[in-house]
C-alpha cells in the first residue's frame, strides 16, 4: 500500500510522529544552546556578536520566507493531494518543478544581493563594525539557498509521513558549527576572524543538511530530476508561487517582525549615530541586538521541542482532511492541537520567567560575557518567554488556513501584526528601553492570534469555548501553584557562583515546578499523557486511540 494512503487511513486522534520530532528537536536544542554558550563566552555581547547574529538572521529569513515557512505551506498540500491521487512519481515530478523554479529564482536573488554587498564593502569606506557585517552575511548568504532546497524536501517528507529526517537537520548544524568553533577557539584567532570562521562552518553545516535531505528523499522516491515538467504541472508550479506571495506575510510574519527588531537594535546601539539625529530616549546599550538573539534562543527551545514539531505534524493531517472534506476530523485536529498549547505553553512562559536569570548564568556567564550581559539577556529571556502559548497558537492556526488553499487570511492578519509590532516599538522604546522590542513582538503577535482564532472559529471551528475551559483551568491552576512552589524554594538555594550552584539554581526549579503542575494536572482529571492521543474531554464519537 502507498505510504500516503497508510498515513491518512491512520486513527485520527493518534499525532503519528510528534515524539519522534519532539525527541530530535529537544537534541537539536540541546546542541544549539552548547553552540550559543560557546559563542558567548567568544565574544560576549560586543559588537562581533552583534554582527554575527544580524548576518546569521538574513539566511534565516530566507529560511522561513522560502523554504520551511511560505513555500512548505504552498507545496505541501499540493503534494499531499498529488501523491494521493496520482502516486508518488507524479508528486516527485511536482517536486521536482518547484525546486529547479526555486533554484533559479533564489540563485538570482542571492547573486544580486552578493554583488551589492561586495560593492558596498569594496567602495563605501564602511567602518570596521560596518564592514565586518557586511563580510559575515556574504559568507554566510548562500546558506539560504542550501537550506531552502533542504526545507523543500522536508516538506515531501513530511508529506509522505517521515519526520525523523527533516528534525535532525538543525542537529546535523549545530554539530558543524560546535566543531567550527571549536576549532577558531583553538586556532587562536583574533575574534573578527573567528566570526568570519564560525560563519564558513555555518555555510558547510548547510552542505551537509542538503546532502542528508537528498538522500531520504531519493528512498521515498523524491528526486530532483532534471527532465521538464508537462503542462499540468507546470500549471501547478506556477499557482504554488502565486500563493506564496501572501504566505510571504501570513506565516512569516513572525520572522519579519524579529529582523526589523535586530535591525533597531543595531542601528540604534551604535556608538555614535550618522549626523547625531537619534534622540537619548531611544539609544539602546551596545550589545542589544546579541541579547536579542540568546533570548530568542531560550525562548525557541520550548518552541521548538513543541509548538513547531507539533506544526510539523499537524500540517500534513490539516491538508488531508481539507483534501478528502472531513470537516469533523478536521475540527477535531484544530482542538486538539490548541489543548495542547494550553497546556504546554502556559507552563512554559512561566517557566521561562522564573528561571531566566539563573539559566542566563548558567549557559553563558564565563569568558567575554559579564554580568552585566547576563542581566540584559536575562531580561530579554523573560519577556520573550511570555509569547510562547501565543506563538505556538499562531504556529498550528494559520495551518489549518493554508491547509484549506486560503492564503489571504493569515496574510491580511500578519500585515496588520508587521504594523502594530512597529508602531509598538516606537511608542514603547523611550519607556521600555531594550524590553520594548520583545515586548512590542509579543503584543503584536497576540494580536495577531485573536484576529485568526476569531476568523478560524467562523470557517473551521465548530467546537464551542467550553470545549477548551476544562484544559485552561487546569492549566492556569497548575500554573499558580507552579509559580508559587518555585518562590518558597527560591531563598532555600545557596548563592555561590560556582557551576554546580548556578546548576542548582536553574534545574531545581525546573523539576520542582514541572512536578508541581504535572500533579496539579493530575489531580483536577487531566491526563498530560492521553492528552497526547486525543482531545480533552474526547468527543462523544471518537474512538478508542491505538496504544502508543
Amino acid at each position: 500500500m502507498d505510504r500516503a494512503v497508510s498515513a491518512s487511513s491512520s486513527p485520527p486522534r493518534r499525532l503519528k510522529g510528534l515524539r519522534i520530532v519532539s525527541s530530535l528537536t529537544l537534541v537539536s536544542r540541546f546542541l544549539g544552546l552548547a553552540r550559543d554558550m560557546l559563542m558567548a563566552g567568544l565574544f560576549g555581547t560586543a559588537w562581533v556578536f552583534d554582527a554575527f547574529t544580524l548576518a546569521f538572521r538574513i539566511p534565516g529569513l530566507f529560511r522561513r520566507l522560502f523554504g520551511e515557512g511560505a513555500m512548505t505551506a504552498a507545496f505541501l498540500p499540493r503534494f499531499v493531494k498529488e501523491d494521493r491521487l496520482h502516486g508518488r512519481p507524479a508528486a516527485s515530478r511536482l517536486f521536482a518543478a518547484v525546486a529547479r523554479r526555486l533554484i533559479l529564482w533564489l540563485g538570482l536573488i542571492i547573486g544580486l544581493c552578493e554583488c551589492g554587498l561586495l560593492a558596498v564593502w569594496w567602495r563605501a569606506g564602511l567602518s570596521p563594525r560596518s564592514a565586518l557585517l557586511a563580510e559575515l552575511t556574504m559568507i554566510m548568504l548562500p546558506y539560504a539557498l542550501l537550506i531552502c532546497i533542504a526545507a523543500l524536501y522536508c516538506a515531501a517528507l513530511n508529506g509522505v509521513g517521515h519526520f525523523s529526517v527533516p528534525a535532525l537537520l538543525p542537529v546535523a548544524l549545530n554539530v558543524v558549527w560546535l566543531a567550527g568553533g571549536f576549532l577558531a577557539l583553538q586556532g587562536r584567532f583574533r575574534h573578527p576572524d573567528q566570526a568570519r570562521f564560525i560563519a564558513a562552518a555555518v555555510l558547510a553545516g548547510g552542505c551537509v543538511q542538503l546532502l542528508l535531505s537528498v538522500r531520504a528523499g531519493a528512498a521515498y522516491g523524491i528526486r530532483l530530476r532534471p527532465a521538464e515538467p508537462d503542462r499540468e504541472t507546470h500549471r501547478q508550479v506556477n499557482v504554488l508561487f502565486y500563493q506564496m506571495g501572501p504566505i510571504l506575510f501570513g506565516l512569516s510574519i513572525t520572522q519579519v517582525n524579529v529582523l526589523v527588531d535586530s535591525l533597531l537594535a543595531w542601528f540604534l546601539a551604535q556608538p555614535s549615530a550618522p549626523g547625531g539625529f537619534i534622540p537619548d530616549a531611544l539609544r539602546l546599550t551596545e550589545g542589544t541586538a546579541s541579547a536579542l538573539y540568546l533570548g530568542q534562543r531560550l525562548f525557541q527551545f520550548p518552541m521548538g521541542v513543541f509548538g513547531v514539531a507539533l506544526g510539523t505534524v499537524l500540517f500534513p493531517r490539516f491538508a488531508r482532511h481539507a483534501a478528502q472534506n472531513r470537516r469533523q476530523e478536521l475540527n477535531e485536529d484544530i482542538v486538539h492541537g490548541l489543548q495542547l498549547v494550553v497546556v504546554i505553553g502556559l507552563p512554559a512562559a512561566a517557566g521561562l520567567w522564573l528561571i531566566s536569570r539563573p539559566a542566563t548564568d548558567l549557559l553563558f556567564l564565563r569568558g567575554a560575557f559579564d554580568a552585566e550581559d547576563a542581566v540584559l539577556t536575562a531580561r530579554m529571556i523573560a519577556a520573550y518567554g511570555s509569547g510562547v502559548a501565543v506563538f505556538c497558537g499562531l504556529l498550528i492556526v494559520n495551518r489549518v488556513f493554508y491547509a484549506a488553499g486560503d492564503q489571504w487570511t493569515p496574510a491580511r492578519h500578519g500585515l496588520a501584526a508587521m504594523l502594530i509590532n512597529l508602531v509598538l516599538d516606537v511608542a514603547l522604546l523611550p519607556v521600555l528601553k531594550e524590553l520594548a522590542l520583545p515586548a512590542g513582538s509579543v503584543l503584536a503577535g497576540l494580536c495577531q492570534l485573536l484576529l485568526t482564532l476569531n476568523a478560524l472559529r467562523h470557517r473551521f471551528l465548530t467546537a464551542r469555548f467550553g470545549r477548551f475551559l476544562p484544559v485552561l483551568w487546569r492549566s492556569g491552576l497548575g500554573v499558580v501553584l507552579m509559580t508559587f512552589a518555585c518562590r518558597l524554594l527560591h531563598p532555600l538555594l545557596p548563592e555561590e557562583s560556582d557551576l554546580f550552584h548556578r546548576a542548582l539554581r536553574t534545574l531545581g526549579p525546573v523539576a520542582v515546578g514541572g512536578a508541581v503542575y504535572w500533579a496539579a494536572l493530575s489531580v483536577t482529571g487531566l491526563s498530560a499523557a492521553r492528552l497526547l492521543s486525543e482531545p480533552f474531554p474526547p468527543s462523544a464519537s471518537s474512538s478508542p486511540s491505538p496504544p502508543a
